[in-house]
């Protein structure tokens, strides 16, 4: 639920598109040089004929770095609100429902089939095709604009969709709330996230139990102030047992004092916890992570009426230990993984990339349709793409840091 930072599956993707985009460069560079130089040597229609030949061939040989082998796009949504200024992170993980609505309407015309993550897995597992062009869509944390926003388009789109929700996070309530409710903030109750598993287009799977981090060491990085608190939000939770829905009500920390330090941190289901003045023991850490995954899968074949086939790690942080603990307690699938689902790449490991808001630093229709062409087109292993997201890309930076210094 924290803001998205750059995780190692991202570094590694953009490590290869650059890599690619320097070797086109470098051929397509070679070709304009030599065959410019002939050009120059000889003249006429046989140096033009020449010159021609050199580049064609320079585009020819670059070619082939820019075409990987597909793989499937997991976008990963979270809020879908109009409105998510009560999340500390709002403006970096939540969209408008109009530019999810765009992002439908360019999987559309980009004759993209969206499928869901069940058929994904089983297609997977099995090594069968599945349609073509397809795309898995991800709605990470349960919100409730999830309910009131996101699966009303989605419907209209029909377009299947997972929604993860984590067990501390859902709402009391035993009825579903109406879509025009006011107060869109929060998360979804179980009636909702039963009533959205009931529809043949979506599931709901676990996204663990309290979204929470754990100390790694003894080292501080930061004191918790009034005006961090908010984005560091996981310190509250971790002295919070039990329903963390209402967190973001209060005013000032509900759990842990102003003034606290703030300890280097991971993701708790990623790595073995400093406590007490040590790490924690790796069979300790292996017994938290099992009893923490056993438990949804319990919780989530009580309330759902059937295990769930796939397990989202918070912020995507899993380590190999936490994989096989995933495995053995009946997990198909889980997130975390850095490459692109393609058919080389281990099944039971999801890789996934963020869907985000304002393209270009503000929010603009079609450079919203454009952009998610680009993630797509990436991700399906054309990297020719990324001469039009990189400079998206960059002048986002620009205009958020413009934004940022007014």
């Amino acid at each position: 639920m924290t803001g998205p930072t750059q995780r190692p599956s991202l570094r590694r993707r953009r490590a290869d598109r650059k890599r690619r985009l320097r070797a086109w460069s470098a051929c397509v560079g070679t070709g304009v040089a030599a065959g410019a130089l002939l050009w120059l040597a000889l003249g006429g229609p046989a140096g033009a004929a020449l010159a021609a030949a050199f580049l064609v061939g320079g585009a020819a040989i670059g070619h082939r770095f820019m075409i990987a082998p597909p793989g499937i796009p997991i976008l990963t949504y979270h809020s879908v609100s109009p409105d998510a200024s009560w999340l500390p992170w709002g403006g970096e993980i939540s969209v408008h429902p109009e530019t999810l609505r765009n992002h439908l309407d360019a999987m559309r015309d980009m004759g993209c089939s969206i499928v869901s993550m069940r058929q994904m897995i089983e297609a997977r597992g099995n090594r069968e095709r599945l349609p073509p062009r397809p795309v898995v869509l991800h709605f990470d944390d349960g919100y409730l604009d999830n309910w009131l926003h996101a699966a009303p388009l989605l419907r209209a789109a029909a377009a299947p969709a997972t929604f993860y929700a984590s067990l501390d996070f859902v709402s009391p309530g035993d009825s579903c709330r109406p879509p025009d409710t006011d107060d869109a903030r929060g998360y979804m109750n179980w009636a909702e996230l039963t009533a959205l598993d009931a529809d043949p287009l979506f599931e709901v799977e676990p996204h663990g139990i309290d979204h929470g981090r754990v100390p790694i060491s003894k080292r501080t990085v930061a004191t918790l102030t009034q005006a961090n608190w908010r984005m560091l939000a996981w310190l509250q939770w971790a002295h919070m047992p039990g329903p963390k829905h209402d967190w973001y009500l209060h005013d000032s920390p509900p759990a842990l004092p102003l003034g606290s330090p703030v300890p280097e941190s991971e993701g708790a289901l990623a790595a073995r916890a400093f406590v007490g003045g040590k790490l924690e023991s790796v069979a300790a850490y292996h017994a938290r992570v099992a009893e923490h995954l056993g438990r949804c899968m319990d919780e989530f074949s009580r309330r759902l009426g059937r295990p769930p086939a796939s397990f989202c790690w918070p912020e995507n942080r899993v380590s190999a230990a936490g994989r096989e603990l995933a495995s053995a307690a009946g997990y198909r699938a889980t997130t975390g993984g850095e490459g692109r689902n393609t058919a080389a790449e281990p099944p039971h490991i999801l890789s996934r990339i963020h869907a985000g808001d304002r393209a270009l630093g503000f929010r603009f229709g079609p450079a919203e349709r454009l952009h998610i062409r680009a993630v797509i087109g990436l991700f399906q292993g054309n990297h020719y793409w990324y001469l039009v997201a990189a400079p998206m890309n960059l002048v986002r930076r620009l205009v958020m840091a413009v934004r940022r210094a007014g």
